[in-house]
C-alpha cells in the first residue's frame, strides 16, 4: 500500500528544495542553466568577460546541441549573438576531470565555426566572428593568473595577428581584484543578498527567493530529467553510442546531484550495461 504524504511532510520537502537551491553557485549545471536564459543576466556576465560595457544580446540559447554524425556533438552552455552578429561562447567547466582542455576549446570553436559559416561562400567572408569563455574553478595552468587569453601574433611576435577566433580561459580560484576575478567570485558563492552583480544578481535573488524563481528551476529540473531519460533511450537504440550514453549519465549526477547509480535507474540502464559505463566513467570522475 502506497503511504500517502501529509501536508506536513510536503511542505518540509519545498523548504529542503529551497535550501538546495539557495546553496547553489554558479557553477552547479541547473542554476547556471536558469540565469543563461536570462538575456540581461547573460548579457551582464559578457559585458565583463568583454570589457565591452555597451554589449547587447540579440539572441541567446543554453544547452545548445550541434549535432555531429560522424564524430562528438558538443552541448554549449550558452550561445549569444550580439547586435554586430558575433558569437560568444561560455562553457562552465566544475572539475579538471582528466580532460585535454585545449583540445575541447578547438574542437568546439571548429564545430561552431563550421555550423554557422555559410556553405556557399567561396570567399569565407561569412566565417563568423567567434568568442569562447571558458570558465573553471580551479586555476588548470597553474601561473597565477584569474585570465588567460590566447594572443596571436605574426612572425614578428609584435604584429597582431587576428581570424576572428578569441579564445580565453578564466578562473575562480584565482582573485586579482579585476571586474572578471570579482564577477567569478560571485560565481563561486552566487548569494541571493549578494547585490554587486546588477542584473545578474537580480536574477539569482529572484530564481533563489520567489515562488516564481523556485518554479522556473523546478521546471528546468524537470526538462533536464525528461531529456536525460530520452537522451539514454535513443542512445540505447543505436550500436556503438556508449559515448552518448555516458554523457547523459554524467550529465545527469550533475545536473541532479545524484549518484552515478541513482543517474542509471533514471536511464533505464541494462543491468548488464552497468559495470561497464561505472568502469568508463571512474577514469573521467
Amino acid at each position: 500500500m502506497t503511504k500517502k504524504l501529509s501536508e506536513s511532510s510536503l511542505l518540509l520537502t519545498q523548504e529542503e528544495l529551497q535550501k538546495h537551491i539557495l546553496g547553489m553557485t554558479l557553477f552547479n549545471d541547473l542554476l547556471a542553466r536558469a540565469v543563461l536564459e536570462d538575456k540581461e543576466a547573460c548579457e551582464h556576465i559578457l559585458r565583463i568577460l568583454t570589457g565591452i560595457k555597451t554589449l547587447v544580446i540579440k539572441k541567446n540559447k543554453t544547452q545548445y546541441v550541434i549535432s555531429k554524425l560522424s564524430s562528438h556533438n558538443i552541448i554549449m552552455d550558452v550561445l549569444a549573438e550580439d547586435a554586430n552578429n558575433k558569437l560568444y561562447e561560455i562553457e562552465i567547466q566544475k572539475a579538471d576531470g582528466g580532460i585535454a582542455h585545449e583540445k575541447r576549446m578547438l574542437y568546439y570553436a571548429s564545430t561552431i565555426i563550421n555550423e554557422y559559416f555559410f556553405k556557399g561562400d567561396q570567399t569565407y567572408a561569412s566565417v563568423p566572428e567567434l568568442h569562447i569563455f571558458y570558465i573553471s574553478q580551479t586555476d588548470i595552468w597553474k601561473l597565477g593568473k584569474t585570465c588567460y587569453p590566447i594572443l596571436k601574433f605574426l612572425g614578428d611576435t609584435t604584429t597582431p595577428y587576428n581570424d576572428g577566433l578569441h579564445m580565453c580561459y578564466i578562473n575562480a580560484e584565482v582573485n586579482d581584484s579585476s571586474d572578471i576575478a570579482q564577477l567569478m567570485q560571485y560565481f563561486s558563492t552566487a548569494a541571493a543578498d549578494d547585490f554587486s552583480q546588477g542584473k545578474l544578481s537580480q536574477c539569482i535573488n529572484n530564481l533563489k527567493t520567489t515562488k516564481e524563481g523556485l518554479t522556473t528551476m523546478d521546471n528546468f529540473s524537470k526538462q533536464i530529467y525528461e531529456a536525460g531519460i530520452n537522451d539514454g533511450r535513443a542512445e540505447g537504440l543505436a550500436e556503438g553510442k556508449a559515448e552518448g550514453k555516458a554523457e547523459s549519465i554524467k550529465n545527469l549526477m550533475s545536473t541532479l546531484n545524484v549518484s552515478i547509480d541513482q543517474a542509471m535507474d533514471i536511464l533505464k540502464t541494462p543491468p548488464e550495461e552497468r559495470q561497464y559505463f561505472k568502469d568508463l566513467l571512474d577514469k573521467e570522475l
